[in-house]
């Protein structure tokens, strides 16, 4: 397998996307993945007879070759929040033996996207990943629907892009640790890079934790989101929001996100060249709800840029950036003053320190205007003169779980509940 890459500018893409509201009509594409259901549930509730399918779509990425084929990649799986008689909250897992898996899809002419094969992905043994979390750094804690408590999976990935290498090697970035995941063609991880100091010793996956320490201050829930490998091997993952560095106030008030970049001409194959850098991403402050999503390479130092509440799809060019890993230390100060950090940072203080943030271009004012469920945008690639969407539905299951009105003493106690008719669905922005 071999990658393929597309070069496109923002400056085409503006010119060619309208991107007025009413004019998305004309040159969009919706096809709806066809799910049968004895091939694609998941799990029935025994109360209300509600189903989960497979979704959770937060990747996406062009089978190299194959027309109107793509990769997505599905993250941990349906995971509600329950909360006891005691107003706490529980995070509960309905499929604990689900774990991310990357599919297939072919779209055919009648408007419907077909899978055509689900691989999970698996231990050098052949044991299936889980979604259940990991440890280090703390996340949610796991329960199955009878509120028992579930084991945590020190190789589990929460998985939130999809990329291929130069080499043909897929690459996954998940929220967890969080960390970027090295995977073979047969669905194999081969290799995982988390932040220094969050190895347990008891990861099966050779698991090595050489990236910068401050990724593990991520939010929960808020890791590496995006991921895209550029033609001349460089992986580059974006964190969702700014990392709590020292706290959560801090990241909210400045909105300065942090792009990751691994030389995989060096991790890979030994060429004498930096290994990782990092770039300063400015997200809108907005009560800190702004949040970035997928990344899809254009070319050697220029990403296209998803992002959420602002609804926006960005063309990002890192040329001129400065490299962060050359103002702070390992865990995230400033060399400067170590009392303070890039969080911290605002605009004026950003510039008396000369740290330049990577440039942005509008290239799609509304993502919302092709379809409001993309208001929840986590899959992007570009084919020729298309651009390529998806969303994540959340597998349709609500954020709220309910306890059954009649419980049944064999359990389960918590009772599905789900969004509605929020099924998997694929975009093509046709460009003129």
């Amino acid at each position: 397998m071999k990658a393929k890459h597309f070069r496109i500018s923002a400056a085409a893409l503006v010119a060619s996307v309208l991107i007025q509201p009413m004019a998305f009509s004309a040159q969009v594409e919706k096809f709806d993945v066809h799910l049968v259901p004895e091939k694609f549930t998941l799990y029935t509730d025994p109360y209300n007879g509600n189903q989960i399918e497979v979704g959770g779509f937060s990747g996406l990425y062009p089978v190299p070759g194959q027309a109107d084929h793509f990769y997505v990649v599905t993250d941990r799986g349906p995971a509600p929040d329950f909360v006891d008689e005691d107003g706490v909250t529980l995070k509960t897992f309905a499929v604990p033996d689900f774990g991310p898996h990357i599919i297939t899809l072919r779209l055919q002419p009648n408007s419907k996207a077909k899978i055509e094969n689900i691989m999970p992905l698996r231990r050098p043994d052949g044991s299936i990943i889980s979604g259940l979390p990991t440890t280090l750094p703390p996340t949610d804690i796991p329960y199955d629907f009878n509120l028992n408590l579930l084991p945590f999976d020190e190789d589990s990935i929460d998985a939130e892009g999809i990329t291929i290498d130069p080499w043909g090697n897929f690459w996954v970035c998940e929220e967890y640790k969080p960390s970027v995941a090295l995977v073979s063609p047969n669905g194999i991880v081969q290799m995982r890079l988390i932040p220094a100091g969050t190895l347990t010793g008891l990861e099966q996956v050779p698991t090595f934790d050489i990236l910068p320490a401050v990724l593990a201050k991520r939010r929960n829930n808020r890791g590496l989101e995006g991921i895209a490998a550029s033609s001349d091997g460089i992986l580059y993952a974006v964190m969702q929001r700014p990392v709590n560095n020292p706290n959560r106030a801090a990241a909210d008030a400045n909105g300065n996100a942090r792009i990751l970049a691994v030389n995989l001409n060096a991790l890979l194959h030994g060429a004498p060249e930096i290994l990782i850098r990092q770039y300063l991403y400015r997200v809108p402050p907005a009560n800190g709800s702004v949040t970035l999503s997928d990344l899809f390479s254009t070319e050697p130092g220029k990403l296209l840029v998803t992002e959420r509440v602002t609804d926006k799809l960005f063309e990002v060019d890192l040329t001129a950036a400065s490299d962060l890993t050359l103002f702070e230390t390992a865990d995230g100060k400033l060399i400067s003053n170590p009392a303070r950090t890039l969080e911290q940072l605002t605009t004026a203080e950003l510039d008396a320190l000369e740290i330049v943030a990577v440039t942005k271009t509008v290239v799609i004012d509304s993502l919302m205007a092709i379809d409001p469920l993309l208001e929840k945008v986590e899959g992007l690639c570009v084919v020729g003169d298309q651009i390529i969407l998806t969303h994540d539905n959340d597998f349709n299951v609500a954020e709220i779980a309910s306890t059954p009105a009649n419980p049944n003493p064999n359990g389960p106690f918590v009772q599905l509940e789900l969004i509605g008719a929020n099924h998997p669905r694929i975009y093509k922005v046709r460009l003129p």
